[in-house]
């Protein structure tokens, strides 16, 4: 197995599951109400640490969340767990599976215990919440192997508990929870009180309006000016921005992966879009490219994958504030072992 570098992503290795679906952005509670003005705050997108055999993250909201990985010697199963948990006193836990949607309710056992029963089917996702959740979550933290076993009572799926314990422990203390009796790894007798921080707020207009046709000739000079490779390029789209243009135009293209340069057209000049955080991934020097652009309802979607499965990388999510493009959300995963339910690692609130 080996580990994905969120700013050095081999630029030809391919992601043919870059359309996996990721889980939607979880808010965290807040301490006290937050400002309805732009906050401007700079993202700061925090770092994953890995525990045996589990990755673990926060966002700057402090929700936490840990995910099973593959062991180093060890086949994919085929079944995937995360378990998530947001700030503040009494915040749940949330369990997800990712797999081939197996029959429910599912079973499952750690150590030959049985622990929980039940699940629901979230789309591609197998989710496990309340009581049942943090019951499962508080016996992993001292078991060594978990089996996840489907209606039928076959079991789909043995996961290795190696680092479960530190990761959960890892959390408990970026929540202010170990020694608490919310906390998950060792609870203790104090009460579990910390609020959650309150999110930075991004504010961005609705877009509307038309795209331009763009000119031959200018679509030319933005490729000269992003230094873009001669031949076999897809070609260029365009998005509307209000009464300007988004110019998305490929750059590089890889087995799976396009690189794409972005430009705001105005009155047929063109100028490199901006961003006050950087798109993830490998991108030539001097040039601010985007991995596999998206864009929609003024939100810009950036997906720079590790390698063909899907399985670590960055996934980005920036608003157009009528300037620039804002970061508001970020999600990562590290480690190329078998888990694509990304962790996330910077969130905003979006006022628009």
């Amino acid at each position: 197995m080996r580990r994905f570098l969120p700013l050095a992503l081999p630029l030809l290795l391919p992601a043919c599951n870059a359309d996996a679906p990721t889980p939607g952005p979880t808010p965290s509670p807040t301490a006290s109400p937050t400002p309805l003005t732009d906050t401007a705050t700079p993202p700061k997108p925090l770092p994953l640490k890995t525990f045996g055999d589990w990755a673990v993250g926060c966002d700057n909201g402090a929700t936490c969340q840990a995910g099973s990985l593959v062991p180093d010697d060890g086949e994919p199963p085929a079944l995937a767990l995360s378990i998530e948990r947001a700030a503040g006193p009494d915040a749940g836990v949330a369990i997800r599976l990712r797999g081939n949607g197996p029959a429910l309710p599912l079973t499952f056992t750690v150590d030959g215990e049985a622990v929980a029963r039940g699940g629901t089917a979230q789309g591609e996702w197998t989710g496990l919440s309340g009581e049942p959740a943090l019951a499962l979550t508080r016996r992993l933290a001292n078991g060594r192997t978990i089996a996840i076993a489907d209606a039928s009572g076959k079991t789909i799926a043995t996961l290795s508990l190696t680092g479960a314990a530190a990761a959960l422990r890892w959390i408990d203390a970026q929540q202010g929870r170990d020694g608490t009796i919310g906390a998950l790894a060792a609870p203790g007798k104090r009460p579990d009180t910390r609020p959650a921080p309150a999110l930075p707020i991004v504010r961005a207009p609705v877009v509307r309006g038309e795209a331009a046709l763009l000119d031959p000739l200018l679509v030319t000079r933005m490729r000269e000016t992003a230094k873009c490779d001669a031949d076999d390029l897809p070609p260029a789209t365009t998005k509307p921005l209000g009464s300007r243009t988004l110019a998305i135009i490929p750059c590089t293209v890889g087995a799976y992966n396009v690189l794409s340069a972005l430009f705001v057209v105005e009155r047929g000049a063109a100028v490199p879009a901006t961003f006050d955080a950087p798109p993830a991934g490998d991108a030539p020097d001097e040039q601010t490219l985007v991995f596999n652009a998206g864009f929609a309802d003024g939100i810009l979607a950036a997906d720079a994958r590790g390698r063909g499965l899907g399985d670590c990388g960055t996934t980005q999510r920036y608003a157009w504030d009528g300037t620039r493009f804002r970061l508001i959300e970020q999600r990562d995963m590290t480690e190329c072992r078998g888990n694509i339910d990304y962790i996330r690692t910077w969130t905003t609130r979006l006022i628009r």
